[in-house]
C-alpha cells in the first residue's frame, strides 16, 4: 500500500551554502534556554526546480531533512537533503484520472499520500473504505501508527486508526474512532491546528475549556475540563507529543497564555494587545511560545513561558503572501516556514 509509482532522478548542483559552509550544533530541541541562537539554518528554493513549485505546503520526516511538496499541477515531490550538493526529487507519474491531494506526511521515511482519484480515497493506492470523506493525516503514538480524521454519512467526524507493517509496507484499519462526545450542548468549537491524538474544544459563552487525549481520556474518564479566566480560547497550540501544555489567546487577542492541561495552572506570559499571530507554535518542554507571522509582519518571535521576555528572531525568507503552512519538526529540533517562493528550515545555532 504504501509504494508510489515513481521517477527518481538526481539534481545536482543544487548548492545548500548554510550546511555546507557554517559546521553548526543543533543537537537540542528548540527552548526558552536557546530560543535567542534559533536562526534560518536550510532553505530551498523553488525557482531552482523546473517544477512549478509555488506552494509551501509541505510534510517532513522527524528531522527535518526530508519534505515532500506538491507542484501547481498536483505532482507529488519529495526532497532530500545532506552535508553534500545535490537533492533527490522524487516525482509521482501522472496518471489518466484527476488526481486531488488532501493531505501528506512521512511515516518511517516512508512517503504516505492522501489523495482523490477518480471518486475514490486512498492513502498511496490503499484504498479506503467507503462511507468517509477523509480530511487530515496524523503520525500515531506508535512508530508506526497513523490515523486519517474523517466525516461520516451523517457528517460526525471520526478516526480512522491504521497501523504500517514494517515487512510488507501495507497498511491495515485497526479501528474507527469517534469524537469524544460531550454532556452539554452549549455553543462551542474545536481549536484548530492541533494534531490528533489531542483534541481539544472550547465552550464560548462560559470560558471551559474541554481536553480530550486519545487513548487515555477517550473512554470512561472523559475530557479534562478548565475553567478560563480571561478566555474563551479560540486559537492556540499543544507542546507534542507529551501534550502537557497548551499556548493560547482569546478573541480579542489581549494576551498570550500557557495553560498546564494536567494541574489546570494558567499563566499570562504576555501582552499581545490585539497583535494576531498568524502561526502559535509550542516547544517540546513548553519553556518557548513561537509566533510566526505576528501581526502580520514576516518575521519570528519568540517568549519565555516562565519570564515573559520576548525575542524578536528576524525576518524569514521573502514570500509574496503569508507562509502557507509553519511547524515544528518531531524531534523539536527545527522551525519550519513554507511560503509561495520555498522553506525555511530554522535550526539552533553556535
Amino acid at each position: 500500500m504504501r509504494h508510489l509509482h515513481v521517477v527518481v532522478c538526481l539534481l545536482v548542483a543544487l548548492e545548500l551554502p548554510s550546511a555546507a559552509s557554517m559546521a553548526q550544533d543543533y543537537r537540542g530541541a528548540i527552548s526558552a534556554g536557546n530560543l535567542q541562537r534559533l536562526r534560518p539554518y536550510d532553505r530551498i528554493d523553488f525557482g531552482e526546480f523546473e517544477a512549478e513549485l509555488q506552494i509551501g505546503w509541505f510534510a517532513s520526516n522527524d528531522d527535518a531533512t526530508k519534505f515532500i511538496l506538491i507542484d501547481q499541477s498536483g505532482e507529488i515531490y519529495s526532497i532530500s537533503l545532506s552535508d553534500e550538493s545535490g537533492r533527490w526529487l522524487i516525482r509521482q507519474e501522472g496518471g489518466a484520472h484527476a488526481f486531488a491531494l488532501i493531505d501528506g506526511l512521512l511515516l518511517l521515511g516512508e512517503p504516505m499520500i492522501l489523495h482523490r482519484s477518480d471518486g475514490r480515497y486512498y492513502v498511496n493506492d490503499g484504498k479506503l473504505p467507503k462511507g468517509y470523506v477523509p480530511v487530515a493525516l496524523f503520525h500515531g503514538i506508535s512508530e508506526g501508527d497513523l490515523f486519517i480524521e474523517a466525516t461520516d454519512n451523517d457528517g460526525e467526524t471520526q478516526f480512522m486508526y491504521y497501523r504500517l507493517d514494517r515487512e510488507s509496507g501495507d497498511l491495515s484499519l485497526q479501528n474507527v474512532i469517534p469524537f469524544p462526545e460531550r454532556t452539554d450542548d452549549a455553543p462551542a468549537m474545536r481549536i484548530g491546528r492541533i494534531d490528533f491524538p489531542v483534541v481539544i474544544v472550547s465552550e464560548l459563552a462560559e470560558s471551559r475549556l474541554y481536553s480530550d487525549i486519545y487513548p487515555d481520556s477517550f473512554g470512561e474518564l472523559g475530557a479534562a475540563e478548565f475553567q478560563l479566566v480571561n478566555g474563551p480560547a479560540v486559537f492556540g497550540a499543544v507542546n507534542a507529543p507529551a501534550a502537557s501544555h497548551l499556548a493560547w489567546t482569546n478573541p480579542l487577542r489581549e494576551q498570550l497564555n500557557l495553560l498546564d492541561l494536567e494541574t489546570g495552572d494558567n499563566r499570562v506570559v504576555a501582552a499581545l494587545d490585539g497583535a494576531y499571530p498568524q502561526f502559535l507554535l509550542l516547544t517540546k518542554d513548553a519553556s518557548a511560545i513561537l509566533a510566526v507571522n505576528l501581526d502580520f509582519q514576516p518575521e519570528v518571535v519568540g517568549w519565555n513561558t516562565k519570564s515573559g521576555e520576548r525575542y524578536d528572531l528576524g525576518p524569514y525568507r521573502a514570500c509574496g503572501r503569508i507562509p502557507d503552512r509553519v511547524a515544528l519538526s518531531r524531534d523539536g529540533r527545527a522551525l519550519v516556514i513554507g511560503c509561495d517562493t520555498g522553506l525555511d528550515i530554522w535550526r539552533v545555532s553556535e
